[in-house]
């Protein structure tokens, strides 16, 4: 009786939406809303896909310019996918991200990397009520090319600071995944989480990169894991998102808690044309950064330790729905 009421319902308020005189139409947020609004019967399925592409570039060209500054060509990449499928009992949701960019300096004849993101994400799980699932999930995260350090803003080729896969993150973990009204709110609590860290080049790992122990490959941890993620419709044309994951290690000091988050700000000029501001936030206690030194009464000691990483990104450019 009560997927008879509810399909009901949904047939009901559509057949309203349909164009007539004088009768208002549900916008695409409103009908995904309702659809939402509560768990769909069991003999009924919902699928549904997001896809985006964005293009962002800029080009800066100064000659015999007195304010001085440096000609520069950027380039970025993103590339965004979600899955999402509901069957009464069970619910799956998977995502797909994947990001690149290059700055170059003509005058300095040197390419630096601005951006490198491979991620990866599933979740798969059983009501349990009507909000909330019995969920396993798996996670991947790495880069695509390696990364350098840099003197007076160029790379230096032979102190290589990252690669594909050094680091490479993966994370298994079950637990209750709960989501909110119409997929804004989801939140992922795993008391039993395994985190692997791989370190695959051999110059990284041997000087114990990312936490690894010198000489090997691999770190393996067992603990607790949060993950929420957060979407604000403020307009049609301006959302906010915001990604948060905790990773607690039982065995090994659990009150060093490593952070990651995102924060997006976009704001969609037209159909095909975005602009968008976005935050990500790092705090990993086993990576060992080289921070800004030091100078005390005139002497610079070197500043080396964990900290918080910052990437920052402000780009306006083609957005296309895949």
């Amino acid at each position: 009786m009560r997927s008879a009421l509810h399909i009901l319902t949904i047939l009901i308020v559509t057949s309203a939406a349909l164009p007539q005189t004088g009768v208002a139409q549900l916008t695409p947020a409103e009908e995904k809303a309702l659809r939402n609004s509560a768990a769909p019967p069991v003999d009924t399925v919902l699928k549904s896909r997001t896809g985006q592409f964005n293009v962002h570039f800029s080009q800066v060209q100064l000659s015999n310019w007195a304010a001085g500054g440096q000609s520069n060509v950027s380039l970025l990449t993103k590339f965004d996918q979600n899955w999402n499928y509901d069957q009464g009992h069970f619910g799956w949701d998977s995502e797909l991200h994947l990001a690149f960019g290059l700055l170059h300096r003509p005058e300095d004849k040197v390419v630096i990397k601005t951006d490198d993101r491979i991620e990866w994400s599933t979740k798969l799980g059983y009501r349990a009520t009507k909000t909330g699932f019995l969920t396993f999930m798996a996670h991947f995260r790495s880069q695509f090319a390696p990364g350098y350090a840099l003197e007076n803003g160029i790379p230096v080729k032979d102190l290589l600071n990252s690669n594909f896969m050094a680091p490479g993150y993966g994370v298994v973990a079950a637990g209750m995944d709960y989501k909110g009204s119409g997929e804004q709110l989801t939140l992922f609590v795993a008391p039993i989480t395994f985190k692997s860290t791989w370190v695959l080049d051999d110059s990284l790992s041997s000087v114990g990169a990312f936490g690894v122990t010198p000489g090997e490959r691999s770190r393996y941890e067992m603990g607790g894991y949060l993950k929420m993620n957060l979407k604000k419709d403020f307009t049609e044309d301006i959302s906010y998102a915001v990604r948060l994951d905790l990773f607690s290690n039982f065995l090994n000091n659990p009150q060093n808690i490593d952070v990651y988050t995102d924060h997006v700000l976009m704001l969609r000029v037209n159909p095909w044309l975005t602009t968008s501001i976005a935050a990500t936030l790092i705090y990993d206690d086993d990576i060992i950064l080289t921070k800004n030194p030091e100078v005390i009464d005139g002497v610079i000691i070197p500043n080396i330790g964990p900290g918080l990483q910052l990437k920052q990104v402000l780009s306006v450019g083609i957005s296309i729905k895949v």
